[in-house]
């Protein structure tokens, strides 16, 4: 009853709930398995290595509202991960509950991102300097 009288007395949150109901559906697109396809990011030297010359493989899954991925390079573990995500139109933000780095529960990483079909992109800023750029693809829904 709330929301009817919202809406016949403010004609344009009608239109804010619109959007915000878009924004939810894209952030849904991101659910299903996803494989990495490319990318680079910035080691601790400060140079870009480039994740298919650094011979770099991941798996990325995304429920409804947790992601988890694990990482390899050069046939060798690098990284893992689990824990909640929150997505809007453009940009997903992981906050591992688990993983083998950073701390656990407190860390987020927020990544800009666009979805073109199967294909993820994603690129993530520190101090407005890109640190990190991701090509996924999604290998099921």
């Amino acid at each position: 009853m709330t929301l009817q009288l919202l809406i016949n007395t403010q004609g344009k949150l009608l239109t804010l709930l619109f959007a915000l109901s878009a924004s939810c559906l894209q952030a849904a697109d991101l659910t299903g398995t996803w494989k990495l396809a490319g990318g680079e990011f910035k080691n601790a030297e400060g140079a870009m290595l480039d994740y298919n010359q650094e011979k770099f493989v991941g798996i990325k899954v995304i429920n409804a509202d947790h992601f988890s991925f694990i990482s390899k390079r050069d046939g060798e573990f690098w990284a893992a991960a689990s824990g909640p995500y929150i997505a809007t139109d453009s940009h997903y933000t992981e906050t591992p509950s688990i993983a083998s780095f950073g701390e656990v529960g407190k860390d987020s990483y927020e990544f800009r991102y666009r979805l073109e079909g199967d294909n993820w992109y994603t690129e993530r800023f520190e101090n407005d300097e890109r640190v990190e750029y991701e090509h996924w693809r999604r290998v099921t829904r």
